[in-house]
């Protein structure tokens, strides 16, 4: 490392290429790819009783349709839960399509393979699908009570609890001359880059590698998640990130169904197949995070000197936890400041809400003397798609219609 730029402005490189309109998001590459459309849950909570594709096959234009029914091996599997915790004991993760349940607005639950998007958004609009709508659990409060359960596997809601300690903090507290308790509300982000989640997959029949442009934050976590599901080598899969436009950490997330889906199917029909996610299925679809209830307690001296500090909190981790407890975890130490005392709790819940407009959120935070979190997840069924697809005719159109793809609900997901 050198330190001879300390103290001086870095000269950015890529800004000129960005400015002028040069750069390259996935969208832009391959335009002759056909296109994916995905039928997405409009309900929060909802039993799958029926999912009637027929009227798809007729459609003009349609190349391939999955429900999980079409799924096999690994790819009917529920996705990775990729950082499992010891206090993680009812982490869930979802299916790439989901099998007999829904848990948030916005979860897979059929995907349409077509020569452009407005074919594929026409032919999921066909789509006929038969729900029994189950009552959500909304907000972490809801999610505490344990009254309703987001997944019936999961008692009380509660995906994990943690608690972390240095010295006796209730000792400290109650010993100091000033002491205050206030509740905190941390709100629910979400985020919004330029380009949401796309993905573009293309096999190469000759040298059988599949090769993948996906707008992620992790290249490295994707390629291996396509690997593992399709069944190849490492080293048959190539994935490249073109310009992302905004990561935030939602695209850190991986895999998300689509990064596996769509490969899938470009092995399956032979063809490249790219999914390009709209503004509104970002909202319900991607996730939210960091929807937190904080308990502070605190003991000082007339000088403002912190003696001990307890901190409880409760995480939304929404209905999904495929990211195990980062997000509680990095809570956490940001209740050890510099100005922290000596004597300090943190302990923090994880609680899974079903959401009503994006499909992930992480565990609680709490800060105390030490640290603990609890709670609710929602259900995780297997999630990856076969390679021999129900197809409709291949004939290509000219469609005039307008795209339209996800209708939202009262439930949301977060990370």
């Amino acid at each position: 490392m050198t330190t001879k730029l300390f103290g001086q402005a870095v000269q950015r490189v890529e800004d000129d290429r960005l400015l002028r309109g040069q750069g390259q998001y996935t969208d832009d590459l391959m335009p002759g790819a056909l296109h994916a459309a995905i039928l997405r849950s409009p309900h929060a909570h909802a039993r799958i009783l029926e999912i009637e594709v027929d009227a798809v096959l007729d459609v003009e234009g349609v190349v391939a349709v999955y429900t999980h029914d079409d799924l096999a091996g690994a790819m009917a599997e529920p996705l990775p839960l990729l950082i499992p915790h010891p206090t993680l004991t009812h982490g869930r993760t979802q299916y790439a399509l989901a099998r007999d349940e829904v848990n948030y607005v916005g979860e897979a639950i059929a995907m349409v393979v077509a020569v452009d998007r407005y074919v594929a958004e026409d032919a999921v609009a066909r789509i006929r699908v038969d729900y029994e709508v189950l009552p959500p659990v909304v907000g972490i409060e809801n999610a505490r009570d344990g009254d309703l359960l987001v997944h019936d596997d999961v008692p009380g809601n509660r995906a994990a609890r943690m608690e972390q300690q240095v010295g006796d903090a209730e000792a400290a507290i109650a010993a100091a001359p000033h002491r205050l308790s206030l509740d905190l509300q941390v709100e629910r982000s979400a985020c919004m880059p330029m380009e949401g989640r796309a993905t573009l997959a293309r096999w190469d029949t000759d040298s059988h590698r599949m090769q993948v442009w996906t707008s992620t934050q992790t290249s490295t976590g994707v390629r291996a998640a396509v690997a593992s599901k399709l069944g190849l080598d490492l080293g048959q899969v190539d994935v490249i990130t073109p310009d992302v436009g905004g990561g935030f950490g939602v695209k850190i997330v991986h895999p998300w169904p689509e990064e596996l889906l769509v490969p899938m199917a470009a092995r399956a029909v032979g063809r490249p197949v790219k999914f390009i996610e709209d503004r509104r299925e970002h909202f319900i679809s991607s996730a939210h995070e960091r929807g937190q209830l904080q308990h502070v307690d605190v003991g000082f001296d007339d000088d403002g000197r912190l003696l001990g500090l307890s901190v409880q909190f409760w995480h939304d981790n929404g209905a999904y936890t495929p990211y195990g407890l980062i997000v509680p975890i990095i809570t956490r130490p940001s209740c050890w400041a510099p100005t922290s005392p000596t004597t300090t709790r943190s302990s923090s819940t994880a609680s899974t809400p079903t959401p009503s407009s994006s499909p992930r959120t992480a565990g609680p935070d709490a800060r105390r003397a030490s640290t603990r979190w609890s709670g609710p997840w929602t259900r995780s069924r297997p999630t990856w798609a076969r390679t021999a697809p129900r197809c409709g005719p291949r004939t290509s159109s000219s469609p005039t219609s307008s795209p339209t793809t996800t209708v939202c609900s009262s439930r949301t997901a977060a990370r």
